[in-house]
C-alpha cells in the first residue's frame, strides 16, 4: 500500500487522543486546595540511610528539577537530594538548582551530578574541568556526587581520565563521592551487556559509591538482584523510573486521521495498528476485572511497591507541578498495601507484554538490524510519561537505524522470539516511531 504523509502539528491539534490525554492530566493534577482540603500540605516523612554516605535522605528526591519555585517548595517540604547533570537544558538545570541553593543550608542538600561521553573521557583534564563549571553552574564549593552518565557497557566504568580526576578532586574537597547511573547497554559498544550486567560490573569495581538505576514492579526480577549487591556493599541507590505506566501513544490517532482525511493507510501501521487494538483490549479486560477507574490507581501503587523495599534508598521524581508535590509527598513513609498488590499482579498479567523493561536489552541483542530498541522505547517513555515530548523527538532524531516502519517491515520478530517477558516489542516501536518522528 502506498504511505502518506501528513502535517503533525495539525495532527496534534485535532486528534482525539489529544483530548484523551487532557482528561487524564486533569484527573492527575488537582489543583492544591481540592486536594489539601484544608489541612496542612504532605512533607517527607521518612529519611533512609544512604549508602555508605551517611547521609539521611528523603524517601523522595527532585529529579531534574522543572523551575525555582517548585525546587524550593521540594527543599521546604524536606526533600534533600536534588539529581542533576552537566547536559540537562544544556547546564541551564544546574544555574537554576545554584540560585535556590543560595536560600537554604548548603549543607544539609546532597547534590548528585553527571558527566556526559558516549566513548569514554579524553583526558583527566577534561574531566576536572568540566566538573569544575558544574562547580560554578551549581555556585557551591563541592558536588556531594558525581557520576558516569548513562554508562552504556562496562568498559566506560573503568575509564581512568574519569577515575584519576576523581581521585584528584575528592582530595581537594570539590567531589566526595562517586557514583553511575545506568539505562543498559550501547549498541555502538556491546550488544550483549544490559543494566544487570553494567551495575553488577560497577559493584564489583568498588570505586562507585552511588548508583542512579531503573527500578519499578515490572522489571523487578532484574533490578532487584543490583540492589541487593549494592546492600552487601553498601552502595547508595536512587530509583529512577519508578513508575512504568502510560498512555501508548499516537498511533490509533494516526490511523483515524489519515482515514478521515480519506488517505490509505499503509501495510507496516495498519498491521500493528490491530496488534494495538487488542493491547486496549486487554487494558480494557485488566481495569474492568480489577475495578480501577483512574490510572492514577496504577501510579501510586507503583510507587508504594518502590517505598516498600528498603534497598531503594531514595525515588527521584521529575516534579512539574505543586499538584505533583501534593501528590507525590503523599505517599512518604507509606508501604505496599493488599489491594495494591493485586492491581499490580494484574497488570503484569495483563500488560505485561505490553510494557517494555527499559535496560533489559534482550531484544537488541537478538536484533539483525543492530536497533536501538532500549534507546527508542526510553525515549517514548519520555514522550508519552514524562511529557518531555520535544527532549524525545530530538533524542529520537539523532539516532541511527531508528526507522522500525522499514526495518521491521519483513522482519520475522526475533526481538519478541527473544524477550524473555514475552514483550509485544515491534508493536511498542510502531507506537514509538509514530509518537516521536517529526512528519511535516
Amino acid at each position: 500500500m502506498k504511505s502518506h504523509k501528513f502535517n503533525r502539528r495539525k495532527f496534534i491539534k485535532s486528534s482525539s487522543l489529544t483530548a484523551l490525554l487532557a482528561g487524564l492530566n486533569s484527573r492527575l493534577a488537582f489543583t492544591r486546595d481540592e486536594k489539601m482540603n484544608g489541612e496542612e500540605a504532605p512533607v517527607i516523612k521518612e529519611y533512609r540511610r544512604f549508602g555508605r554516605t551517611g547521609f539521611q535522605v528523603s524517601d523522595f528526591s527532585s529529579g531534574n528539577p522543572s523551575n525555582e519555585a517548585v525546587l524550593k517548595a521540594l527543599l521546604k517540604r524536606g526533600v534533600n537530594l536534588i539529581d542533576t547533570g552537566e547536559i540537562y537544558a544544556n547546564g541551564n538545570s544546574e544555574r537554576m538548582i545554584g540560585e535556590v541553593l543560595k536560600e537554604f543550608d548548603r549543607t544539609k542538600i546532597f547534590i548528585n551530578s553527571k558527566l556526559y561521553s558516549e566513548g569514554g573521557f579524553p583526558s583527566k583534564e577534561d574531566v576536572i574541568e568540566r566538573t569544575n563549571k558544574c562547580l560554578e553552574r551549581l555556585g557551591t564549593g563541592y558536588v556531594d556526587c558525581m557520576q558516569i552518565h548513562s554508562a552504556g557497557n562496562t568498559q566506560i566504568l573503568k575509564d581512568e581520565a574519569f577515575h584519576a580526576a576523581m581521585e584528584q578532586l575528592k582530595k581537594e574537597g570539590k567531589v566526595h563521592y562517586v557514583g553511575v547511573s545506568c539505562h543498559g547497554n550501547n549498541w555502538a559498544y556491546d550488544n550483549e551487556e544490559n543494566l544487570e550486567k553494567i551495575l553488577l560490573s560497577a559493584v564489583d569495581d568498588g570505586r562507585f559509591d552511588v548508583f542512579l538505576m531503573a527500578y519499578n514492579f515490572v522489571n523487578a526480577d532484574m533490578a532487584e538482584k543490583v540492589l541487593n549487591a549494592c546492600e552487601q556493599k553498601n552502595i547508595a541507590t536512587i530509583i529512577m523510573k519508578s513508575n512504568p505506566i502510560y498512555i501508548y501513544g499516537l498511533l490509533e490517532g494516526r490511523v483515524n486521521r489519515l482515514a478521515e482525511e480519506g488517505q490509505e493507510v499503509d501495510e507496516y501501521t495498519q498491521r500493528f495498528y490491530d496488534k494495538y487494538k487488542v493491547m486496549q483490549q486487554s487494558a480494557e479486560r485488566y481495569f474492568a476485572d480489577y475495578g480501577i477507574t483512574d490510572e492514577r490507581e496504577i501510579m501510586l501503587a507503583a510507587s508504594r511497591y518502590v517505598l516498600s523495599n528498603p534497598k531503594a534508598h531514595t525515588t527521584a521524581w521529575d516534579f512539574r507541578s505543586y499538584d505533583d508535590i501534593d501528590l507525590m509527598l503523599g505517599l512518604s513513609g507509606q508501604r505496599l498495601g493488599e489491594k495494591d498488590k493485586l492491581v499490580l499482579e494484574g497488570y503484569n498479567e495483563f500488560m505485561g507484554p505490553y510494557t517494555c523493561r527499559i535496560g533489559c536489552s534482550d531484544c537488541e541483542i537478538a536484533c539483525p538490524y543492530h536497533m536501538r530498541i532500549n534507546a527508542i522505547l526510553r525515549y517514548n517513555y519520555y514522550f508519552s510519561a514524562k511529557k518531555r515530548q520535544k527532549y524525545a523527538m530530538t533524542k529520537f532524531a539523532r539516532l541511527q537505524n531508528r526507522n522500525p516502519s522499514e526495518l521491521c517491515r519483513d522482519c520475522e520478530g526475533y526481538c519478541e522470539t527473544a524477550c524473555r517477558y514475552g514483550v509485544q516489542t515491534r508493536s511498542l516501536l510502531a507506537v514509538a516511531q509514530s509518537n516521536l518522528e517529526l512528519i511535516t
